[in-house]
C-alpha cells in the first residue's frame, strides 16, 4: 500500500465511523452521516486508485475523480448545513438530507459540466464559512473550541492543496499535498462530527454582533 492510499484508508475509516453514529440509533444526524458516506466512497475509490495494484489504478480514476467531485460540490455543502441548521428537516431526517444533497450535487456537478470548473473549489471553501459561522455564532464553552479546531484543520487542508502545486513535494519531508488533504480531512470531520450544537441557554448567552 502506497502512503497515498495509506492516508484515504484513514480518512475512509473515520467517515464510516461518523457514518455509523450518525445514520443509527436515537441521536441520529442523518445530514451529517450522508455527507460522511459521500466523502468516505470517494476515500475508499482513492485507496483503490493509489494502490500498488495496477489493474486497478486506471480501472477507478474516472470513478474516484466524479466521487471527489460530488463530495465536494454535494458532501461539504451538505456538512456546512447540517451543522447550521441541525434542527431542520433537511438535516433531521433521511429523506430530507438526501434530497437536500441530491439538488445540492447535482447543480455542482451540471455547473462543473458546463465549465464552470472553479466551482469545485469554490463549494468547499463557501462550506468553511458557512460552517465557521456555526461554531462561533450557534456553540459556546468547549462546543466552540472542538468545532474551532475541526474548522482550522479543514482550512489547512484545503490550504495545503492550493499552497502545494507540485504533487511530488512534501511538507517537512513527510507528507505530499494529497497525504496533507486525507490527514487533515479526516481529523476536521471527526472533530465537527463530535461538536454537538450548543444548548439554548448556552446559545443564548453568546454575544450579540453589531448590526
Amino acid at each position: 500500500m502506497t502512503a497515498d492510499a495509506l492516508s484515504d484508508l484513514v480518512l475512509a475509516l473515520v467517515c464510516a465511523g461518523i457514518a455509523a453514529r450518525c445514520l443509527g440509533g436515537a441521536r441520529s444526524r442523518p445530514g451529517i452521516g450522508i455527507a460522511a458516506v459521500l466523502i468516505g466512497l470517494a476515500a475508499v475509490l482513492g485507496v483503490l486508485r493509489f494502490s500498488t495494484w495496477a489493474p486497478f489504478n486506471e480501472a477507478v480514476r474516472g470513478a474516484h475523480q466524479f466521487a471527489s467531485l460530488v463530495a465536494a460540490v454535494g458532501g461539504f455543502p451538505l456538512l456546512a448545513f447540517s451543522l447550521h441548521q441541525p434542527d431542520s428537516p433537511l438535516a433531521t431526517r433521511l429523506a430530507g438530507a438526501w434530497w437536500l444533497v441530491f439538488v445540492v450535487a447535482g447543480a455542482g456537478v451540471a455547473a462543473v459540466v458546463l465549465g464552470v470548473k472553479v466551482w469545485a473549489r469554490v463549494a468547499p471553501l463557501l462550506s468553511c464559512v458557512w460552517i465557521g459561522h456555526a461554531v462561533f455564532f450557534k456553540r459556546a464553552g468547549a462546543h466552540r473550541v472542538v468545532g474551532g479546531a475541526g474548522l482550522a484543520c479543514l482550512l489547512a487542508a484545503f490550504a495545503a492543496t492550493l499552497l502545494m502545486a507540485a504533487p511530488e513535494q512534501q511538507l517537512l519531508g513527510l507528507f505530499t499535498r494529497v497525504q496533507l488533504l486525507h490527514y487533515l480531512m479526516a481529523v476536521a470531520l471527526w472533530l465537527l462530527a463530535r461538536a454537538p450544537r450548543a444548548d439554548a441557554a448556552a446559545v443564548a448567552s453568546l454575544p450579540v454582533p453589531p448590526r
